[in-house]
């Protein structure tokens, strides 16, 4: 646990992890509940994303009005979000106004008013949602990519669901899976900002003392999900640009890899100097704009390059980056580059310390996936202790993984490619 971060268990159960900020005038909150999209039965798909909106219409005290008013006096933010694996509420506010910030999102979390009126309004709302996630044609390729990487495991599936199993959720289904997750030993509130922890302690003791005690049951076993290699183009004619989304299995976020991880895509994608944006886009001028993103749960990952571009240019762009992925597996990392994707992640680390959100959310992640915090004096001595072999190791075995899948949509015919021809590219 890092210095001044406190930890402490409640009699209900809740996991509390506050971490104090002197020098700002601010304070974030948040409830993490640990139940996400891998947590819902197939033909359910969608019940976290549904409950989260639902939880904002209505409480026991508060009607939808009231709850909007309140938001609004807080100043600040008030938000919610679903992950594959846990579902958060959150609300940054000024200190002075804590206990108000506390009261309404407790409210939200603890005391919903399940009407039925309410769940249609809010499902013809996320079919919205859907529809709109749906047009949004780089959306559309991630999310597509996501399904056939791990098409047979729920880490595979929508976070929105989709319009089919959304019109299926009933009311009763939504009170089920809201009495068996959201329970308070099911629970992570943190909270950063200038606040002792002594008093944020207390007052969530007064939020939860009418509330079931218990200690936090033991999480269903978890299978990690498999790769699988695949091409998968999505005509949109209309478009003019080609959409594409590539990339592999990785490294699990629990897992001592991680900090490897992290460098290889900064390396790859992850800034205006990493070789795909340097080879893509300032040499060949191929594309705006070329990424890679690094994404990780309890059990699986993956790394991602996303690129849009003219469809004329669609085939050679596919070309240069997998040739860019081929020599980063046969010559390795050079140590330059090492050293600079480290002062980039330790940058946006200490960077990161000056929000109250970043290190309110920081905690509760680390707390949910590591069940400790740990001090930014460790991550940055991590970081900084990354071997070039470590390096090469992960990109081996990533690139190596036999795993390279595409997903494309936009203004293109069939592609000549198979997931065979990917992974002989990066051989």
């Amino acid at each position: 646990m890092s210095p001044g971060v406190v930890r402490e268990i409640l009699d209900s159960g809740v996991t509390v992890v506050v971490d104090p900020m002197e020098d700002v005038r601010s304070v974030s909150l948040g409830f993490f509940v640990r139940s996400g999209s891998v947590s819902e039965p197939p033909e359910r798909q969608g019940l976290s994303h549904f409950l989260e909106h639902l939880l904002f219409k209505r409480t026991r005290r508060r009607s939808t009005v009231e709850i909007a008013t309140e938001i609004d006096r807080l100043g600040g933010d008030v938000d919610a979000f679903t992950t594959k694996e846990y579902t958060g509420f959150y609300c940054r506010t000024l200190d002075a106004r804590f206990e108000r910030a506390l009261d309404l999102v407790a409210d939200v979390v603890l005391s919903p008013a399940f009407r039925a009126s309410d769940v249609e309004v809010e499902r013809g709302v996320i079919l919205e949602e859907i529809g709109e996630a749906n047009d949004n044609p780089e959306d559309l390729a991630h999310e597509n990519f996501v399904r056939a990487l791990w098409k047979d495991h729920p880490l595979g599936a929508p976070i929105l669901g989709t319009a089919e199993t959304v019109g299926a959720i009933r009311k009763e289904d939504l009170e089920s899976y809201y009495a068996s997750r959201y329970r308070p030993d099911n629970l992570i509130v943190a909270v950063a900002g200038r606040i002792r922890p002594v008093a944020a302690i207390a007052a969530l003791e007064r939020a939860f003392r009418r509330r079931r005690g218990g200690r936090r049951r033991r999480a269903p076993e978890e299978t990690a999900p498999r790769a699988h290699a695949h091409v998968l183009v999505r005509p949109r004619p209309g478009l003019e640009q080609a959409h594409v989304c590539f990339g592999m299995a990785g490294s699990p976020l629990t897992s001592p890899r991680r900090y490897a991880a992290g460098l290889l895509d900064a390396i790859l994608g992850g800034g205006m100097s990493s070789r795909l944006f340097q080879e893509v886009r300032e040499r060949r001028g191929l594309v705006y704009t070329i990424a890679s993103s690094l994404a990780g749960y309890r059990h699986g990952g993956y790394e991602a390059v996303s690129a849009a571009c003219a469809p004329r240019h669609l085939e050679r762009v596919l070309e240069v980056t997998l040739k860019e992925l081929r020599r980063l597996r046969r010559g390795g990392v050079r140590a330059r580059e090492l050293a600079w994707a480290k002062e980039n992640l330790t940058g946006n680390l200490m960077l990161s310390l000056e929000s109250t959100v970043s290190r309110m959310s920081s905690a509760a992640r680390q707390q949910f996936y590591f069940d400790r915090v740990e001090p930014i004096e460790e991550t940055m001595r991590r970081v900084e202790a990354v071997t070039l072999d470590e390096i090469d190791a992960e990109a081996e075995r990533v690139l190596g993984s036999g795993s390279l899948s595409v997903s494309i949509v936009g203004n293109v015919g069939r592609l000549r490619l198979k997931p065979s021809d990917l992974a002989a590219a990066i051989a």
